[in-house]
This record gives structure tokens, sequence and C-alpha cells, in this order.
């Protein structure tokens, strides 16, 4: 086809969506997308990414005739599993994290484990504390300073640790 693909085999995305060819797009784990969130670009295995992607295509090949501002993909990167009789979910990229807090101790049936670059959530991983992850997630995508003291309490709402 000649669409150009990367290092790993994936299609080379915008941060549309688009490929090197004219019209068309790529989502899923197919493709690989340049997060600005995140500074790099990003190759997610998970269905959620699959889920996700084809609204800012559609809003791209809808908006580009009516002349809308193009819809731009940067998610926070999710996934979740079961394993052992345990609910996994991980959101974000802690690639670039300075700084790890636990929530609770791993050698229990659920804590979290939260990855900061200074004082911003850029990560989490939550096991058996599915209002961890949905908290952290939303920190994320707001980009909200933390307080790491605060944040390290597991009986505390993530959320009651901005600042």
């Amino acid at each position: 086809s000649g669409i150009a693909l990367g290092a790993h085999g994936e299609v080379l995305a915008d941060r549309r969506l688009a490929t090197s060819a004219p019209d068309v797009y790529a989502v899923g784990d197919c493709a690989s997308f340049p997060s600005g969130r995140y500074g790099e670009r990003l190759l997610v295995h998970h269905w959620d990414n699959a889920l996700q992607g084809p609204r800012t295509v559609a809003a791209n090949i809808l908006g580009a005739p009516a002349g809308r501002a193009p819809a731009v993909y940067d998610p926070v990167p999710y996934f979740w599993s079961e394993q052992f009789g345990r609910f996994v979910q991980y959101a974000g990229h802690h690639a670039h994290a300075d700084r790890t807090v636990w929530r609770g101790d791993p050698a229990e049936s659920s804590w979290s484990v939260c990855w900061l670059r200074g004082s911003r959530l850029v990560a989490l991983l939550a096991v058996g504390r599915p209002r961890d992850l949905a908290q952290g997630r939303r920190l994320i995508e707001a980009g909200t300073a933390l307080d790491p003291e605060l944040l390290a309490d597991p009986a505390r709402p993530l959320k009651s640790a901005a600042v």
C-alpha cells in the first residue's frame, strides 16, 4: 500500500490518526500515534484504544468538509485484566515518571501504585481498587497537581490529594 510503517511494523498515524496515504486513517493496536500528553509516539495494544480512535477519525472525516478544526487523538492509555481473581487496571504511561507512590500494601488483595512527573500523576496501576483508577484517569486527563503525602494514604479518595 505504501503506507508508512513504524519500527514495530505498526501503521504510523499523525495526531488526527491520518496515515501517510491521502484520506486513509488508522486506529487500534495496528497504529501508533504521537502523544502530546506524554511527548512520544505511543503504540497501545488494548481494545480500549480501538474503541476510542474511531471517534476522532469520524470527527475528522465529517468535520473537514464543514470547516471544523481537526480533532486530535491524545487519550490516556488504559487497559484492564483479571489475574488470579484480582481485577487489575492501568491508566497512563509511566516511562518518564520521576516518583512512585504506593497506596496500600501489595501483599494485600487491593492496592494501587501511582507514578508522578513532578507533582502530576502520569500513570496508575490499581489492583482491586476501581475507584482509584476512575479518579486517577480523570486526574491524569486534567493534569492536576497532587500532594504526594496525601496521595500515599489509601484511606483517602485519590482526588482529595489535589492541590
